[in-house]
């Protein structure tokens, strides 16, 4: 890892993405368990909250989040039958699915962003993300 106070590179934020991810998965356990929502993984659960307000188009989810379409439908049944989304054919496109937040649904994640609101995030860590993301797509390895 890069030393304290130097910007490091690529590989570096990846290490530092992961145990990010380990860290918020203790994080929102307590919630999960208040909303009886402990048996979502941690990556069901951010597809959850990846939904969105309104209604997403799942196609659009599957693009937006990179997921392979097999984990995204697993995933969908699971947080469908678990009462967290709700799940219908898109009118426009019969070949697509809709899906948006139940009532459970939107509790839980409204639970999750109230508890990670008073975290202090520097203004610039998602666009941080987001390039580090858009360069790695750009540019695969060799």
């Amino acid at each position: 890892m890069a030393g304290k106070g130097t910007g490091g590179n690529l590989a570096d934020v990846a290490v530092a993405m992961d145990r990010l991810l380990r860290v918020f998965s203790e994080f929102v356990r307590p919630i999960q368990q208040t909303h009886s929502a402990d048996r979502i993984s941690l990556s069901n659960l951010l597809f959850l909250i990846s939904v969105g307000e309104g209604d997403a188009r799942v196609n659009d989810l599957v693009k937006r989040g990179r997921y392979v379409g097999s984990n995204a439908s697993y995933t969908l049944k699971f947080l469908q039958e678990s009462g967290f989304i709700d799940r219908r054919q898109d009118p426009d496109d019969r070949r697509n699915a809709i899906v948006s937040w139940t009532p459970k649904g939107r509790a839980l994640v409204d639970s999750l962003r109230a508890a990670c609101e008073s975290a202090s995030i520097p203004g610039n860590a998602v666009q941080a993300i987001r390039s580090f993301e858009n360069h790695c797509v750009r540019q695969p390895a060799s």
